[in-house]
């Protein structure tokens, strides 16, 4: 099980952004290092643990994905740190009357987060979503799956810098730290944070002279391809992800997270085995035969052993997809549902009383 944002701040799935925030403030309260100077090392995992679940909870896109996908359609990779933090105008909205209860700033109130941000960092790109529909039998075949999605790539035209001449320049607004510092009083107290620089949206430079294909952002929206395989145990209610096919940045590009619309068709799943069920003429089942059932890989024909009964199950071992570990195929099983005729005819009647008659007959086969 992934995390579970909403239990980490104690509220509600359908809780509004006001509720989110009271509880994060709460929270914050409760658990900022600052504030349990004898237990600093456990408070800062667990004021990391909440920021994080703030982070995807007051954003709406990585909210929905969250609701959608769990954990895995917003796990940040690397796992969650500082510099994916964006909510920086609600720091001194969360943290000001806080830190001003217990006497804090006197001389200047550091930056809430420990550290974040004192050095410039280039921003990683954003992930990208597609949902693709996959019917069981490519799964099983194990054909190649093509997928077209759009995102945003490095500028050709100037490899990713934005400018023109594919220089930089230092940014004179936050004089090249990728961020600035805010500071404000409330008595005699004064308090100070830092946000990312909107002028070079945190790089510390901006473009010599801005790129006529880009506008100076560094890339362009296109469309791309991929080829994959099917994921071994591939299971829909999981996330697939590729590492650095989504959005581009400067620090990096984003992952592409697909998750996959499983068509079972006449199948059905537990757990890596798959299931069918199979239409057996009861004297088949009484006297065993052959029957022709479609499977994942093509028609075969299956031996329907005598005395076969109703719901019972004949495994075909290795017949189904492949397994989560990768190692080999998991199971088809197959459940018979014997078919009883709804008329006959008075000769048929007339052999059906004779094996009545017969002496422990319907003691040894039941439908």
């Amino acid at each position: 099980m992934g995390k579970d944002y909403y239990s980490v701040l104690g509220v509600d799935k359908k809780a509004s952004k006001d509720q989110i925030k009271k509880s994060y403030r709460d929270l914050a309260k409760k658990y900022h290092p600052d504030l349990n100077p004898q237990n600093k090392k456990e408070a800062e995992e667990k004021f990391k643990d909440i920021s994080e679940a703030y982070e995807v909870l007051m954003d709406d896109q990585k909210r929905a994905r969250f609701d959608q996908y769990g954990e895995e359609g917003v796990k940040f990779q690397g796992g969650f740190d500082w510099n994916q933090f964006h909510h920086y105008q609600d720091i001194q909205d969360i943290f000001g009357d806080i830190f001003s209860q217990f006497g804090f700033g006197g001389g200047g109130f550091g930056n809430p987060f420990g550290g974040f941000q004192t050095q410039q960092r280039e921003t990683r790109g954003s992930d990208t979503f597609v949902e693709i529909p996959l019917d069981i039998r490519r799964i099983a075949r194990n054909e190649k799956i093509e997928v077209y999605y759009f995102r945003e790539m490095k500028c050709e035209e100037c490899n990713g810098t934005g400018s023109a001449t594919k220089k930089l320049q230092t940014c004179q607004t936050c004089r090249g730290r990728g961020y600035v510092e805010r500071s404000t009083n409330q008595g005699f107290i004064m308090f100070r944070t830092t946000e990312v620089c909107r002028t070079c949206n945190g790089r510390g430079k901006i473009p010599e002279k801005t790129c006529h294909v880009c506008s100076g952002s560094g890339y362009t929206r296109k469309k791309d391809r991929i080829e994959i395989s099917p994921p071994p145990g591939i299971h829909e209610e999981e996330v697939y992800i590729l590492r650095d096919k989504g959005n581009f940045r400067p620090g990096g590009s984003g992952d592409l997270r697909i998750k996959f619309d499983i068509d079972y068709m006449e199948f059905t799943r537990e757990g890596d085995d798959l299931e069918k069920e199979i239409q057996v003429d009861f004297t088949d089942a009484i006297i065993g035969g052959k029957i022709k059932v479609p499977l994942l890989r093509g028609e075969r024909e299956i031996d329907i052993p005598s005395g076969t009964q109703p719901e019972e199950r004949i495994v075909l071992k290795g017949e189904g997809i492949q397994k989560k570990t990768g190692r080999g195929n998991a199971d088809l099983i197959l459940k018979t549902k014997v078919s009883l005729p709804k008329k006959i005819s008075k000769k048929q009647r007339e052999l059906l009383e004779q094996f009545k008659n017969e002496k422990g007959f319907f003691s040894q086969f039941h439908l």
